[in-house]
Parts: C-alpha cells; sequence; structure tokens
C-alpha cells in the first residue's frame, strides 16, 4: 500500500506515460540527464515533471 506521504511517480508509471523502456529511464539516470529519489523502501520516484523531460531527451537524442 501507497503511503500518502510518497510523491512523484514509480520508475514504470513514467516509463509507461513517455513511451520508452525501464531501462532507458536508468540510462538516463546514468548519464545524469534524469534525477530521481528513493524512497524509504529504495524504489526510486520521479517528480511530476519526468514524463515531459523524457521526452525531451527523446527529442534531442534521436538515437536514445
Amino acid at each position: 500500500m501507497e503511503s500518502s506521504q510518497e510523491v512523484g511517480m514509480r520508475i514504470g508509471e513514467v516509463a509507461a506515460k513517455a513511451g520508452v523502456s525501464v531501462r532507458s529511464l536508468r540510462y538516463y539516470e546514468q548519464q545524469d540527464l534524469l534525477h530521481s529519489s528513493r524512497n524509504p523502501g529504495g524504489q526510486r520516484r520521479y517528480p511530476d515533471g519526468a514524463v515531459e523531460r523524457v521526452r525531451l531527451i527523446q527529442q534531442l537524442y534521436p538515437w536514445a
């Protein structure tokens, strides 16, 4: 059950909404193009603007 204190989206939610793979999101983080925080359970949480940022990355890097 998700706590009401948790903000942002999980990695799978961002991937689905942006139309990319989870692996791509992890790669973008490794390249310092995208940032997330971790909840107490260690799961990534992305801010609300993450989907738009991923779409921008896709536009700027068509090979991505």
